[in-house]
């Protein structure tokens, strides 16, 4: 199987490499010359606009630039796959490992919670009270703008945009609860990758929820479903076999592996990008407080600015600060090929996220919660199972064997017990008498054959009050539990349990399919085994290809949506001026005081979305404004005004009588904190713009 395998990606491999250096060097350069005379498609005709500024040789020169880069990349796929495919079977037994479906289900679980909380915080309606002027119209998002399709006017409407919230949030929360998962997984990432593509279409490149959303389209190729899912408990509902929830596999193995590997980039490649462009003392002291005061003198969402009060610290701790958590980007990397690695890494990676909500007041729970799915818990969960046992005992159902819905009940009981908690059995092949001698109870056949029982700490409880130890027991029923001991639900749940009882052998017929649990031979041959080796070759594929992304988009930065190249932070700026802006208002009663965007328009009240229209007020820097026409700088400065208008006008539809924004006064400030240390000002007022509100 190996040796096909191989063969197979080596066929693959000169194909590719063949096609490309055809393509590259023949049918390209003659596409190129047409282009260059006028002659081929109109958007080639487009691109190669500077017939009269440069000659055809250097569009063949930039093409054959690019060709090389093609052929390099190619390489850098194929190589590593190639490497992967002979030495398959320990590259997987040393650094991927088998896993059971209920870890991939908890990855799935896990993720859809994450984007799921992002969604809910969100207020993606407020979208359409923004002026379209704001709009990039960057990354993939720019194709659905052209398309025919009226995303234009989809986008401006709020009623459209509350209703495509909602359906994004309940896709997500199907997707959780595991509720026909092969096609809400996928739905709910496409949603979500729309969802977020809107807010940073109006504001500006921002990364959150940005690697959650990765995890959800490569879980959208798995078999995330088999664990942890309403789909799992439907089929073994119906008797169908389904992959035993401790049985460890490879194809959950790579699933897993691949959730990882699309997360290590966001930390490798941004701790490179920052000595590559900082260099190696990137991580100065004056470098990273003059980061610290950018962030904590700009307004955010929180007013809580903690760095202020500690920036007469050592300048030795704002130098191992930063190279720690340089360092700890860079061999992040390790978690891929080390367990202790995964053991350690995301514990620094959460202490990271925490450090710079605290200093820098940059949410990004996203983050923190993601590190979780390297841990391992299923050692935790026996551990804590073994614990209850020891202490509780194990609580014992008995049931009725020969009852259709009894058995498929038991199945779904078994299905959630995550503890162990639960010792299943068959009334009618218990020596009854036996029992109740040695556990000290007095049960009946024919109490047992009326109801279920439920023996718990020596004592046995009867239909719905067994019911109820069981919720309690049970993680999965715990927020069923609460309401069961509510006054009156008592008597309500004993009439509904025994409706059921006294009719249970009648809404069902027992059949093949009342097995307790499906047989070994029924799990083996679910659909796993059957694809275990073209499953292999994709993910063998998967990871190659996910690293040739990764560093295509760094090396070329690349910021299109989806697609990052995580230089964030990367420069290095010694000369300890920091510039950071004021907002202020005046009021219908003539009063002026510091005003929040964040009060406004909810789409743009996280992390200083905002800014990138505030900043269009001042203009570019000098170096990027000697490029602009005045055309341009006059978009930027309508673009701001048609901002703080709907601004305003969002806060005007809140505000109390008397209380409404009347003018908006930006304050653009510069600081050298190197020259003063110690202003209590912190800096000195560069420039002012005013906007007055006419409606």
């Amino acid at each position: 199987m190996r040796m096909g395998r191989t063969r197979f990606i080596l066929v693959l491999m000169c194909l590719s490499i063949g096609a490309w250096v055809a393509f590259a060097k023949v049918a390209m350069p003659l596409v190129i010359e047409s282009a260059y005379r006028g002659q081929s498609l109109p958007i080639l005709n487009a691109i190669v606009k500077g017939q009269h500024v440069h000659p055809v040789g250097y569009y063949l020169q930039m093409w054959s630039r690019i060709t090389t880069d093609g052929l390099l990349y190619l390489l850098v796929f194929w190589l590593p796959t190639l490497v992967m495919s002979l030495c398959y079977a320990a590259f997987f037994r040393r650094f991927v490992g088998e896993a059971t479906p209920g870890s991939l289900g908890a990855i799935r679980m896990w993720t859809c919670g994450i984007l799921l909380l992002g969604t809910l915080l969100e207020d993606l309606p407020s979208v359409a009270q923004l002026p379209i002027e704001m709009r990039q119209h960057g990354g993939l998002l720019r194709f659905l703008y052209i398309l025919p399709i009226g995303f234009d006017k989809f986008v401006a409407s709020e009623s459209s945009l509350w209703v495509f919230q909602l359906l994004t949030g309940l896709l997500l929360f199907l997707g959780l609860i595991g509720l026909w998962t092969r096609v809400v997984i996928p739905l709910g990432a496409f949603c979500k990758f729309l969802f977020l593509g809107i807010l940073i279409d109006y504001s500006f490149f921002w990364h959150e929820g940005l690697v959650p959303l990765y995890v959800l389209a490569v879980l959208s190729c798995t078999p995330c479903g088999d664990g942890w899912s309403v789909d799992r408990l439907w089929k073994v509902y119906q008797g169908r076999s389904v992959p035993d929830a401790d049985r460890a596999s490879p194809v959950y193995g790579w699933s897993r592996y691949v959730c990882w590997v699309v997360i290590v980039p966001a930390y490798v490649l941004n701790g490179v990008s920052k000595l590559e462009e900082g260099g190696l003392f990137w991580w100065n002291s004056t470098n990273f407080k003059g980061m610290l005061y950018m962030d904590n003198l700009n307004p955010r969402w929180v007013d809580w600015t903690p760095f202020l009060y500690l920036s007469q610290a050592p300048d030795i701790l704002f130098a191992l600060v930063p190279l720690t958590a340089v360092t700890m980007e860079v061999l992040f990397g390790a978690v891929l090929f080390s367990r202790t690695a995964r053991r350690i890494l995301p514990f620094g990676a959460i202490m990271l996220h925490t450090g710079i909500g605290l200093l820098q007041r940059f949410l990004f729970i996203d983050l923190i919660l993601l590190q979780f799915i390297f841990w391992d818990w299923t050692g935790i969960r026996k551990a804590v199972g073994q614990r209850l046992e020891a202490s509780r005992g194990r609580i014992q159902v008995l049931y009725d064997g020969l009852c259709p819905l009894c058995l498929r009940t038991v199945r779904l009981l078994a299905c959630l017990d995550l503890f162990a908690r639960l010792e299943l059995l068959d009334f009618r092949r218990l020596a009854l008498n036996d029992y109740n001698r040695t556990r000290k109870l007095n049960l009946t056949l024919e109490g047992l054959e009326k109801e279920m029982y439920v023996v718990s700490r020596g004592q046995a409880y009867s239909g719905f009050y067994g019911y109820r130890i069981i919720a309690l027991a049970l993680p999965a029923l715990w927020p069923l539990a609460p309401w069961l001991f509510l006054p009156g639900i008592s008597s309500l749940g004993a009439w509904v349990y025994g409706y059921v009882a006294r009719n249970r052998l009648k809404f069902l017929l027992c059949g093949s399919h009342c097995a307790v649990r499906p047989s070994a031979e029924a799990e083996s041959a679910g659909p796993i085994t059957r694809n275990e080796a073209s499953r292999g070759l994709g993910f063998v594929l998967a990871i190659p290809g996910i690293v040739v992304v990764s560093l295509l988009c760094w090396f070329h930065y690349v910021e299109f949506y989806p697609f990052t190249s995580w230089h964030l932070y990367s420069y290095n700026d010694t000369s300890g001026k920091v510039a950071y802006f004021k907002v202020f208002a005046r009021y219908e009663p003539g009063m002026i005081s510091r005003a929040r965007f964040e009060d406004t328009i909810g789409a743009l009240a996280y992390d200083g979305r905002y800014w990138a229209a505030v900043q269009k007020c001042f203009g570019k820097t000098s170096e990027e404004a000697a490029g602009l026409g005045w055309s341009q700088r006059k978009r930027d400065l309508d673009i701001c005004k048609k901002f703080l208008a709907a601004a305003a006008s969002a806060y005007n539809k809140k505000a109390r009588p008397g209380g409404k924004i009347t003018q908006y006064q930006i304050e653009k400030w510069i600081w050298d904190f190197r020259l003063n240390p110690s202003d209590p000002q912190y800096g000195n007022l560069a420039d002012r713009f005013v906007f007055e509100i006419t409606n």
